[in-house]
Protein backbone atom coordinates (compact mmCIF):
# COMPACT_ATOMS: atom_id res chain seq x y z
CA UNK A 1 0.00 0.00 0.00
CA UNK A 2 2.82 2.51 0.51
CA UNK A 3 4.55 1.33 -2.27
CA UNK A 4 1.39 2.41 -4.06
CA UNK A 5 1.01 5.46 -2.57
CA UNK A 6 4.51 6.39 -3.14
CA UNK A 7 4.04 6.04 -6.93
CA UNK A 8 0.98 7.95 -7.24
CA UNK A 9 2.76 11.04 -5.26
CA UNK A 10 5.70 10.25 -7.42
CA UNK A 11 3.87 10.35 -10.71
CA UNK A 12 2.10 13.96 -9.41
CA UNK A 13 4.60 15.05 -8.93
CA UNK A 14 6.37 14.33 -12.38
CA UNK A 15 3.12 15.83 -13.78
CA UNK A 16 2.41 18.72 -12.24
CA UNK A 17 5.85 20.15 -12.91
CA UNK A 18 4.65 21.52 -16.16
CA UNK A 19 5.13 25.03 -16.75
CA UNK A 20 1.62 27.05 -15.72
CA UNK A 21 3.42 30.80 -16.34
CA UNK A 22 0.29 32.69 -18.44
CA UNK A 23 0.93 33.01 -21.89
CA UNK A 24 0.92 36.96 -21.67
CA UNK A 25 3.57 36.71 -19.02
CA UNK A 26 6.10 34.33 -21.54
CA UNK A 27 4.90 36.45 -24.72
CA UNK A 28 5.72 40.13 -23.41
CA UNK A 29 2.24 41.43 -23.71
CA UNK A 30 1.84 41.58 -19.48
CA UNK A 31 4.07 44.09 -19.75
CA UNK A 32 2.17 46.65 -22.17
CA UNK A 33 1.26 49.83 -21.18
CA UNK A 34 -1.71 49.78 -23.60
CA UNK A 35 -4.71 51.40 -23.67
CA UNK A 36 -7.46 50.21 -25.91
CA UNK A 37 -10.40 52.44 -28.04
CA UNK A 38 -12.80 51.05 -30.55
CA UNK A 39 -13.61 47.49 -30.95
CA UNK A 40 -11.31 44.93 -31.62
CA UNK A 41 -11.92 41.25 -32.02
CA UNK A 42 -9.60 38.87 -29.65
CA UNK A 43 -7.31 38.12 -33.02
CA UNK A 44 -6.91 41.63 -33.64
CA UNK A 45 -6.00 42.53 -30.22
CA UNK A 46 -3.68 39.91 -30.25
CA UNK A 47 -1.70 40.62 -33.46
CA UNK A 48 -1.31 44.51 -32.50
CA UNK A 49 -0.05 42.97 -29.08
CA UNK A 50 2.29 40.97 -30.28
CA UNK A 51 3.56 43.87 -33.35
CA UNK A 52 3.78 46.13 -30.15
CA UNK A 53 5.80 43.64 -28.05
CA UNK A 54 8.37 42.80 -31.11
CA UNK A 55 8.51 46.84 -31.85
CA UNK A 56 9.39 47.46 -28.20
CA UNK A 57 11.99 44.62 -28.23
CA UNK A 58 13.53 46.45 -31.62
CA UNK A 59 12.81 42.66 -32.86
CA UNK A 60 12.37 43.70 -37.07
CA UNK A 61 12.37 39.80 -38.03
CA UNK A 62 9.59 39.01 -35.65
CA UNK A 63 7.64 42.00 -36.78
CA UNK A 64 7.78 40.94 -40.10
CA UNK A 65 6.59 37.38 -39.22
CA UNK A 66 3.41 38.86 -38.55
CA UNK A 67 3.01 40.30 -41.87
CA UNK A 68 0.07 38.71 -44.10
CA UNK A 69 1.93 38.82 -47.04
CA UNK A 70 6.43 38.38 -47.33
CA UNK A 71 6.04 41.28 -50.53
CA UNK A 72 8.50 43.61 -48.61
CA UNK A 73 7.65 42.93 -44.94
CA UNK A 74 11.30 42.89 -43.40
CA UNK A 75 12.28 45.95 -45.72
CA UNK A 76 8.71 47.76 -43.95
CA UNK A 77 9.24 46.04 -40.19
CA UNK A 78 12.87 47.28 -40.39
CA UNK A 79 11.74 50.66 -41.32
CA UNK A 80 9.12 50.45 -38.53
CA UNK A 81 11.37 49.35 -35.53
CA UNK A 82 13.77 52.26 -36.71
CA UNK A 83 11.53 55.07 -36.70
CA UNK A 84 9.15 53.98 -33.99
CA UNK A 85 11.16 51.67 -31.55
CA UNK A 86 11.98 54.28 -29.15
CA UNK A 87 7.68 55.39 -29.24
CA UNK A 88 7.29 51.81 -28.47
CA UNK A 89 9.11 52.00 -25.19
CA UNK A 90 6.32 54.62 -23.87
CA UNK A 91 2.86 54.15 -23.28
CA UNK A 92 0.20 53.59 -26.27
CA UNK A 93 -3.34 54.18 -27.02
CA UNK A 94 -4.43 51.67 -29.76
CA UNK A 95 -7.67 52.81 -32.00
CA UNK A 96 -9.49 50.02 -33.33
CA UNK A 97 -11.38 50.93 -36.51
CA UNK A 98 -14.62 48.89 -37.76
CA UNK A 99 -13.60 46.08 -40.12
CA UNK A 100 -15.88 47.92 -43.05
CA UNK A 101 -13.73 46.46 -45.91
CA UNK A 102 -12.49 43.08 -44.68
CA UNK A 103 -9.64 45.43 -43.35
CA UNK A 104 -9.01 46.54 -39.62
CA UNK A 105 -7.51 49.80 -39.30
CA UNK A 106 -5.96 50.54 -36.05
CA UNK A 107 -4.24 54.22 -35.24
CA UNK A 108 -1.71 53.95 -32.57
CA UNK A 109 -0.54 56.79 -30.30
CA UNK A 110 2.36 56.59 -28.15
CA UNK A 111 3.12 58.95 -25.34
CA UNK A 112 4.73 62.11 -26.47
CA UNK A 113 4.69 61.22 -30.40
CA UNK A 114 2.98 64.13 -32.24
CA UNK A 115 1.94 61.11 -35.21
CA UNK A 116 0.31 58.13 -34.55
CA UNK A 117 2.04 54.70 -36.54
CA UNK A 118 -0.61 53.22 -38.45
CA UNK A 119 -1.10 49.64 -38.47
CA UNK A 120 -3.70 47.65 -40.95
CA UNK A 121 -4.41 44.20 -40.36
CA UNK A 122 -6.15 41.27 -42.80
CA UNK A 123 -6.65 38.01 -42.86
CA UNK A 124 -3.53 36.27 -44.60
CA UNK A 125 -3.48 32.73 -46.38
CA UNK A 126 -6.39 30.44 -46.86
CA UNK A 127 -10.07 31.48 -48.73
CA UNK A 128 -13.05 33.24 -46.99
CA UNK A 129 -14.35 31.37 -44.48
CA UNK A 130 -11.74 28.77 -44.00
CA UNK A 131 -11.38 28.59 -40.24
CA UNK A 132 -7.40 27.81 -39.83
CA UNK A 133 -6.68 31.50 -41.47
CA UNK A 134 -4.69 33.83 -39.12
CA UNK A 135 -4.92 37.57 -39.28
CA UNK A 136 -1.55 39.56 -40.51
CA UNK A 137 -0.18 43.32 -40.69
CA UNK A 138 -0.14 44.77 -43.45
CA UNK A 139 3.73 45.54 -44.91
CA UNK A 140 3.74 45.74 -48.69
CA UNK A 141 5.38 48.80 -50.00
CA UNK A 142 3.79 51.65 -51.35
CA UNK A 143 0.19 50.59 -49.24
CA UNK A 144 0.45 53.94 -47.92
CA UNK A 145 2.53 56.04 -45.87
CA UNK A 146 2.61 54.49 -42.12
CA UNK A 147 3.92 57.92 -40.59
Amino acid sequence: MAGALLLFVGCQFVFDDQDKTPQRIKDGTADLELTVTGRPTPETLAVIEKALVRLKDRDADGLADLAEDDEGAAKTAGGWVEKWGDAAQKPVVVDFDDDSIGTWITELKFEGERKPLLIDLKHKGGGKGDPDREIGVIMRPGYYDHG
